[in-house]
């Protein structure tokens, strides 16, 4: 069901309040400092305008502050203040004042606040290529660092970096730097400090699913809130950890914590958060099929969301109560209720925020008999997924290549400079050479060892350029986690078969595409790691099994996809009872864990039943083979179902062959055949 979504909170709200650790007195101003810190006290306290004042009188009576890591932090300041007031000019120019710093100190200290402001301006303008592009740079200067207080904010703005890109391992390290420097404090913000380092952790275990960790430190934030009397945080929290149980099937304790959260929500007035959180409840009394406790606060939860004119959560709230109608046996009237929400989402919402509710109203058809109706839904989602992963790929693809770039151009701008460097050294030998003849030879000297140390230099990273070359161009065709061939291969391999196609007749080539049954329940129930090992050791099973000359590819999410050349007809089924065999033989062993696997799927050849591929190419084929893929795993999924041929001409069944395979199956216009692995269907 739809719990409500993790979103970005709290990132920007403690950046002030890190930045109040104290410094060394090395570079430093003290009276700047002091009046620093109590601008820090009136921001915290909420006194916006006297805050304001303040930093105004110290720009212009310090500007010019000879004390650089004081200077610098009235600057970082000051461009935080630009931020917030929107004032894209005085950003600039402030900013511009930093790097203008950076290249006149060789202090770390300043440095590291420096690169940190920086990095934070562009993750609060969502320039994340750019923030990632320039994080090595401070992470380097951090190792030099000595300042508390630079180094908290470095390792701070580095996690929420990393984990605003995805690279949850990287920002939990950041963030592990982080507490262990608050650790080192003892001040009025050390227990705000702390909850604030904590609240980003729990997030980054919760996005890794690592629930017993996420719900340990929400429920220690909460109590922490409860303690200190912090009630303005408290429903972000209570959402967290009613988050946090829900997702991990705890449904009992999600109600319990949503009732508090509700609670905390309204006593501060909070009327969108209090939304969520009676939607949510509903959810989780669906879950537990307590459908008449549902009903009751979802209407209640419906109530608000019109009095608060949000059309979204009103469709959301008639998609749960559509389906507790079905539960309840009210088939008709709760699906075109469940019907009519969808349609909406379809378009006012983005693809990634509905395409779970298809499961939602696929379950609900089940419920109600409609098994037909349920396949449909199910392959529409599975082509929304589709979508939504190419999307998300190509999204990818573009961003690490827009990095490579920008990180090429660098390269090549140091090695410009470089090149006028030693161009310059080379005028200036050739004129002291008209003053001291002596010196001649000794810069001779030198410049010939310096010109070898630099040949042999250039050598060396040539070659290194060669072999790093060699390993993107291998890594380019192969999937990183099991080694196997990914779709970019797989569409060089389909065109070279194209090109002999042409030069000679091909003999048939087949297409074989498995999915592992019941893979999420697998990652849901042992973790994503045991999950990685399966693919792994099917994918090897699977490579020891096919021939040199055949390929294998890792289709996407849990899919193989077997591109089978030369094929012999009469041997097709008992390879496909081998490969099933093979998957269920023996459950695949991970650390203390032995799991029981099976795999449905789908058989094609191609040229498909005579058609021309010109007519009916290798990615169409695919199509077929997708439907037929999801037709074995609705009949009983651990089979395959192989589409031999067509039993009428092409112009008959081609309409169906690319929408409804049941259709044309139904039809009688397909010749298939089922193949069953051991054991039989698995459901």
């Amino acid at each position: 069901m739809a719990y409500f979504r993790l979103a970005w909170f709290y990132s920007v709200i403690f950046t002030s309040i890190l930045l109040c650790l104290p410094v060394t007195a090395t570079d430093v101003d003290t009276k700047l400092e002091q009046a620093l810190d109590r601008y820090i006290q009136l921001t915290d306290k909420d006194d916006e305008k006297a805050a304001h004042t303040l930093l105004q009188q110290l720009a212009e009576t310090n500007s010019d502050t000879p004390a650089i890591k004081s200077r610098v932090r009235l600057l970082s300041y000051l461009l935080t203040e630009a931020f917030d007031l929107n004032d894209n000019t005085k950003i600039n120019v402030l900013l511009q004042q930093l790097l203008q710093l950076s290249e006149v100190t060789e202090n770390a200290n300043a440095l590291a606040e420096i690169y940190a402001t920086e990095l934070e301006l562009l993750l609060l303008q969502n320039k994340l290529d750019d923030a990632i592009i320039k994080a090595d740079l401070l992470e380097r200067v951090l190792l030099s660092a000595t300042d508390l207080r630079q180094r908290y904010y470095g390792h701070n703005v580095l996690g929420r970096l990393y984990k605003a890109d995805s690279q949850y391992e990287q920002a939990l390290q950041h963030f592990i730097s982080a507490m262990d420097i608050v650790a080192q404090t003892d001040d009025s913000f050390t227990l705000r400090r702390r909850a604030f380092l904590n609240f980003n952790i729990a997030h980054v275990h919760a996005e890794l699913k690592n629930w017993p960790q996420a719900a340990q430190l929400a429920e220690e934030l909460v109590n922490d809130a409860i303690k200190y009397k912090n009630v303005n945080f408290l429903p972000e929290l209570y959402l967290l950890q009613g988050y946090i149980a829900g997702s991990a099937g705890k449904y009992d304790d999600a109600i319990s914590i949503n009732k508090r959260g509700l609670a905390a929500a309204l006593e501060i007035g909070r009327e969108g958060t209090a939304l969520t959180f009676e939607n949510n409840m509903g959810v989780g009394y669906i879950e537990l099929k307590r459908y008449d406790e549902a009903n009751v606060v979802l209407l209640q939860a419906q109530q608000r969301a019109v009095k608060l004119k949000d059309e979204s959560s009103q469709q959301l709230i008639k998609l749960n109560l559509g389906f507790i109608l079905v539960m309840e046996g009210q088939h008709k009237l709760g699906l075109e209720q469940m019907q009519a929400s969808m349609l909406y989402f379809s378009k006012h919402a983005a693809k990634v925020e509905y395409e779970p509710y298809y499961t939602v109203l696929a379950r609900a058809y089940a419920a109600a008999g409609l098994y037909q109706q349920q396949a449909e839904t199910l392959v529409e989602q599975m082509a929304l997924r589709e979508e939504i992963r190419s999307t998300d790929r190509e999204a990818r693809l573009n961003e690490l290549q827009n990095r490579y770039d920008t990180k090429a151009k660098s390269q090549q701008i140091t090695i410009l400079e470089q090149e006028n460097s030693l161009k310059a050294q080379l005028i200036e030998n050739k004129q002291l050479q008209q003053k001291l003849m002596f010196l001649l030879v000794l810069l001779i000297l030198f410049a010939a060892v310096a010109l070898l140390m630099l040949y042999r230099k250039v050598r060396r990273s040539n070659q290194k350029l060669y072999e790093t070359n060699k390993q993107l161009a291998f890594q380019s065709q192969r999937d990183p986690l099991t080694g196997l061939y990914n779709r970019r291969a797989l569409q060089q391999h389909m065109q070279l078969r194209s090109q002999k196609r042409r030069d000679q007749d091909a003999s048939l080539t087949g297409l074989l595409l498995l999915d592992i049954d019941f893979f999420k329940r697998i990652n849901d129930h042992y973790g994503h790691s045991v999950g990685d090992a399966v693919l792994i050791e099917l994918s090897q099973r699977l490579l020891k099994t096919c021939r040199e000359h055949d390929l294998v590819v890792r289709w996407g999410g849990e899919e193989i996809l077997l591109v089978l050349e030369h094929l012999v007809p009469d041997q097709l089924s008992s390879f496909i009872e081998r490969i099933l065999q093979i998957i269920t033989a023996q459950p695949v062993i991970f650390e203390q864990h032995s799991i029981s696997v099976t795999a449905s799927g789908g058989f094609i050849h191609l040229p498909f039943a005579g058609v021309s591929e010109e007519l009916l190419g290798w990615e169409k084929v695919m199509q077929i083979v997708d439907m037929a893929l999801y037709l074995s795993k609705a009949n009983g999924r651990n089979q395959v179902c192989m589409i031999n041929g067509l039993k009428v001409s092409f112009s008959q069944a081609e309409a169906l062959l690319s929408s409804d395979l049941g259709g044309a199956i139904r039809a009688d216009m397909l010749d298939i055949t089922r193949v069953s692995g051991p054991g039989g269907a698995v459901n």
